[in-house]
């Protein structure tokens, strides 16, 4: 499984042109929009590195399920 996590001012349609080959190759794939980007809710609250870093682990528990392996760009590739 592959998580695909955007960089600031991005949104999950940043990998668009990558998702199709990532599954080709038989992967499992996911491309979340980390609150406050894109096209996400917008709550009026401070948005920090701990909300994004629970919220990727709440959808890794809760969605996909299994181990995964995280790609990101920018504040996305942050760990």
């Amino acid at each position: 499984a592959v998580l695909l996590v955007h960089g600031f001012g991005a949104f999950a349609e940043h990998y668009r042109d990558n998702i199709h080959g990532l599954a080709k190759a038989g992967n499992r794939i996911w491309a979340i929009t980390l609150l406050g980007f894109g096209k996400s809710e917008k709550p009026n609250t401070v948005y920090t590195e701990l909300l994004w870093a629970e919220l990727l682990r709440d959808f890794i528990v809760d969605v996909v399920g299994e181990p995964v392996h995280l790609v990101g760009n920018s504040i996305g590739g942050m760990g």
